[in-house]
């Protein structure tokens, strides 16, 4: 063999090391001589991560030097599942699974606040009231989302039981058709989405129930916050960048949304004034869903037996500090 060969083989075999290592198996975040692959999991067709795919779509993450591969879920809990195993570096989700998570010790730290409210309840037309609902099936995104979260705090606000039925959230707004459930709760647009297409009317929405409460939030890894501190700043201003955009863009994002989820634009611009965006987390709001979540034996009390202390592992002061000056 001559030694132009074995040079070309040579060079063949480091790519494809490197290639596997650092993106398929390793993704070596940030190491010398390694592409970036930030490995981000958001939820199907949510709205409020429109944020994260906007940023993917409009190159932002490569302007910081970052190769992201987006990871859909079909909700929080699925999400978590997959960071916990390893499968992810960072996400964008509901704060209820985040609180979950974070309250059974796996190791996530919030960066920022991606929106507050943007959940509604909507019903089959006949059944007018909330108190109507007493008895009759809601469907959910799943257990441990914070769309069940605040079913249950609706059902203790309005003194009715119902029963809790649990599908793809894609699959609620048939599943109303259907008439296998009376209502469901979702985050938009798929609320919207019965409305626009004659299946239901929106009983209430999230703000109804808690006024500017805390909804998604972007993490990371704790690896990430304690050893990448560039990285971290890096996927701040990502997030923030893309945020602002939304707020100054709304059509544009909008469309960028409509293109990447297939969802249109008439259910998008339907749900869009429903959400709330702001970077910066809402901690009263957070501390009061800790309460909701003990409260409705979703987190053992004795996992946060020092609420504050748990809050500053969950968001920590100096971002918290970071958030605040930009």
């Amino acid at each position: 063999m001559s030694r132009k060969i074995i040079y070309v083989v040579i060079i063949v075999i480091m790519v494809l090391s490197s290639f596997f290592t650092g993106y398929y198996v390793g993704y070596k975040i940030g190491s010398v001589g390694i592409l970036r692959v930030l490995r981000i999991g958001y939820l199907m067709a949510d709205l409020h991560h429109t944020p994260f795919l906007v940023a993917f779509s409009k190159g932002f993450y490569e302007e910081e030097g970052i190769t992201c591969k987006r990871l859909e879920y079909v909700n929080g809990p699925a999400q978590i599942i997959a960071f916990s195993a390893g499968e992810l570096d960072a996400g964008y989700v509901g704060i209820v699974p985040a609180l979950i998570a974070k309250a059974k010790g796996i190791d996530l730290v919030i960066v920022a606040s991606v929106n507050l409210e943007g959940s509604a309840l909507v019903s089959s037309h006949e059944l007018k009231t909330v108190s109507e609902l007493n008895g009759k099936v809601v469907g959910t995104p799943g257990i441990g989302t914070i769309q069940d979260c605040l079913l249950c705090i609706i059902e203790k606000k309005f003194n009715i039981t119902v029963i809790h039925k649990q599908y793809k959230v894609s699959d609620l707004p048939i599943a109303l058709a259907k008439r296998e459930v009376n209502a469901y709760i979702a985050w938009e647009p798929f609320p919207t989405e019965a409305v626009v297409e004659g299946i239901g009317h929106v009983m209430c929405t999230s703000h109804d129930i808690l006024p500017n409460h805390q909804c998604c939030v972007f993490y990371v890894s704790g690896k990430i916050y304690r050893e990448q501190p560039d990285l971290l700043k890096k996927l701040v201003n990502v997030h923030i960048k893309a945020i602002r955009y939304i707020v100054s863009n709304r059509t544009d994002a909008m469309k960028i949304f409509s293109e990447m989820t297939g969802k249109p634009l008439e259910i998008i611009e339907g749900s869009w004034d429903r959400i709330i965006w702001d970077y910066r987390p809402n901690i009263e709001s957070i501390r009061a869903f800790i309460n909701y979540l003990i409260e409705q034996g979703k987190i053992k009390a004795e996992d946060i037996l020092d609420v504050n202390k748990f809050l500053n592992e969950l968001i920590p002061a100096d971002l918290q500090d970071l958030l605040a000056k930009m």
